[in-house]
This record gives structure tokens, sequence and C-alpha cells, in this order.
């Protein structure tokens, strides 16, 4: 089972009526610069998921932030909120407490 989303399964989902419920990106210091991680919470899975690349090999990062909103915003259709942390951050709890709530039979 994928531990994360490919881009290829998120389009054919939103063809498919699907949408995204929420969507966060994390960003990480690597080697020095900036690397943003988008994690989306779609329709059809319960849990907020990191993108992942091409065969689900690893996180799909983005090192320019505009390339990762124009994918969101333009391309999957989502006009919602998008939260920005930094890796780390202690506000990313209440994302993981929505989510194993949800999984736990909690309201979507």
């Amino acid at each position: 089972m994928a531990i994360g989303l490919q881009e290829g399964e998120i389009r054919q989902e939103l063809q498919s009526g699907g949408h995204l419920r929420n969507v966060l990106i994390i960003t990480k210091a690597i080697g020095g610069t900036a690397e943003h991680l988008a994690f989306v919470r779609p329709s059809w899975r319960r849990a907020f998921l990191p993108l992942r690349t091409w065969g689900d090999k690893e996180d799909r990062t983005y090192k320019d932030l505009d390339r990762l909103l124009v994918l969101l915003r333009d391309d999957f259709g989502y006009r919602g909120f998008i939260g920005l942390y930094t890796d780390g951050d202690p506000d990313l709890a209440r994302y993981r407490a929505l989510s194993e709530t949800e999984e736990a039979g909690g309201q979507t």
C-alpha cells in the first residue's frame, strides 16, 4: 500500500469527482536550502498524505514554493486554506489528531 499520493493518482481521482479537502505544506532546510513538501487530505482517503514521486519512491519536494502552489491551485483546483509550517512546528500535531479522529470513526 502506498504511503503517499502521486500526482497521477490525484488527477485521476479528481476527474472521477473527488476533491482535496485540506492541504498543508511543511518547509524543511535540506543542505542549506528550503524544500517544501505538500500533504493533502483527499476525499477518497482519510489521512493527510504526502505528495510522492513516480513509483512512490520518495517524497516529492519543491525548492520553488510558487511552483508547488501552481500545482495545488491551478492543476488540482484547490481553493481552500493552505497552511505553511516549518518542520517540527508544534501546531502540526492538530493535523495528526484530525486524521486519527477520522480513522477512528469521526466526522469527515
